[in-house]
């Protein structure tokens, strides 16, 4: 599809450990072609990132029959996950080439901005990390989100970390037996030496993955279960108190969303509202913005 030479685009771009996502936008805002490709953690690896980048926006350009040339007339919001270390995000910065505009932000001001359909609000992820963001008028504010296991309290990574030392501190004594210590004590082979070696190495996407033991044990009213998710409540709804201003609307997302909905406290639930759109929608939302400003 051929546009007009002098004529702006538009791209969004989500990325992440996993993916990076785009889609691309005429002037209208009408979607010409979505695109992905790998990796794209700024912090993780910011080369990484720029390949996965260049080449996603290659390929949608592509896709939607235009030239590579066509490049110089993007304009673009990205939303990558690690953009909020500066260091990381100078890096990838430093490579980004060709667009007719470029702006570089977190993976979770872009969902916000989708989510909230470019209101404001306020935006809680809740997957194997956990981070928060407020967006109005003023600008951004970001709780949690600082990385596992410094931070991300409440997460599916940190309910797994909690599932650990609850079956440690119920062999030592310090904890009563149940269900959830022994299911722990399951996953490894009722072996201490195994459960110590996994956790020298063990990362937040492995102490994620005892995360639902923690959710089914509850359910089952299991009580060292029901004390790690009381202390989850109680961060998350710290982090929602700091977030939440009068009148915004509140969405939380993510893998553990539906669970965590379950406990909000009413002053927090009654703003809940069901996302408006995705990560794209909003960092096309922004790209739009910017490039008529």
């Amino acid at each position: 599809m051929k546009q007009g030479s002098n004529t702006a685009l538009y791209m969004g771009i989500d990325g992440g450990g996993t993916s990076c996502r785009v889609r691309l936008a005429d002037a209208t805002g009408k979607p010409l072609a979505e695109a992905r490709t790998g990796s794209a953690n700024v912090y993780q690896d910011a080369n990484q990132a720029w390949r996965s980048v260049d080449e996603a926006t290659n390929l949608v350009l592509q896709k939607a029959g235009l030239e590579a040339a066509d490049r110089a007339r993007l304009h673009v919001v990205a939303g990558l996950a690690g953009s909020e270390i500066s260091r990381a995000a100078d890096a990838f910065l430093s490579q980004v080439s060709g667009f007719a505009q470029f702006e570089l932000l977190n993976d979770g001001q872009i969902a916000c901005v989708g989510a909230h359909a470019g209101q404001p609000g306020v935006l809680l992820v809740v997957g194997t990390g956990v981070i928060g963001f407020r967006w109005t008028s003023a600008g951004w504010h970001q709780v949690s989100g600082w990385g596992f296991p410094l931070d991300d309290i409440g997460s599916g990574a940190w309910l797994g970390q909690q599932a650990v030392r609850a079956a440690l501190w119920q062999r030592d004594g310090l904890l009563a037996a149940s269900g959830l210590t022994e299911a722990v004590w399951q996953y490894f082979n009722q072996e201490l030496d195994g459960l110590i070696g996994w956790a020298q190495s063990a990362l937040s996407v492995d102490y994620g993955k005892l995360a639902p033991l923690v959710v089914d044990w509850y359910e089952q009213a299991d009580p060292n279960a029901q004390q790690i998710v009381e202390q989850q409540r109680q961060r998350l709804g710290q982090l929602l108190d700091a977030l939440h201003q009068p009148g915004l609307p509140i969405v939380i997302t993510g893998g553990l969303s539906d669970f965590v909905v379950q406990g909000l406290a009413a002053h927090h639930r009654q703003w809940l509202r069901p996302a408006q759109g995705d990560a794209l929608d909003g960092a096309l939302r922004l790209a739009q913005h910017k490039g008529a400003h």
